[in-house]
């Protein structure tokens, strides 16, 4: 019952997102639409996505993670951007998500696990789906999700990557 949820809040947020997309919502005066964090500051000139949430990792911190990649996209499911590897690695297309989302939307998307120890107050790792989410500024969550063919390392990929998008948020 609670997948059902979130699969029918997931399936709302993204029409309506479909929605406000169709209809030029976002659009900037110069005819260029972006679809960004408000109030997030990410380093200048990193990252290549089309989301400004893809500048919160460059691409060597992605690399380092699941090898060659595309760059960075905005991701509508997730929320944030996804860096896709750019070959499947044992039929798996691995991937690195990464998202700062209000505590609404956060609590509709978000897979939370258990307590982390030795990071921010609040943080919770989720092992089936490789999610890291931790309260970050304003009330604000930013989550990273590794998805990787091996479940080795991963949620010490997901923690360094948390720790590197705390200091940027």
């Amino acid at each position: 019952m609670e997948l059902l949820r979130k699969c029918t809040l997931i399936a709302i947020l993204g029409s309506a997102l479909a929605l406000v997309v169709a209809c030029g919502g976002g659009a900037e005066s110069d005819g260029s639409s972006s679809v960004g964090l408000p109030g997030a500051e990410a380093p200048a000139g990193e990252g290549s996505g089309n989301s400004d949430s893809c500048k919160f990792l460059t691409k060597e911190e992605v690399a380092e993670a699941i090898g060659p990649h595309d760059g960075g996209q905005q991701d509508y499911t997730f929320g944030g951007c996804v860096w896709t590897a750019s070959s499947a690695k044992d039929g798996i297309n691995e991937a690195i998500f990464a998202a700062v989302l209000p505590k609404a939307q956060y609590e509709s998307v978000a897979e939370i696990g258990q307590p982390v120890s030795g990071f921010v107050d609040g943080a919770t790792y989720d092992e089936t789906h490789g999610e890291l989410w931790f309260p970050c500024r304003g009330g604000d969550y930013c989550g990273i999700k590794v998805r990787t063919a091996s479940p080795d390392g991963r949620q010490e990929t997901a923690l360094r990557l948390s720790k590197i998008l705390q200091g940027r948020v």
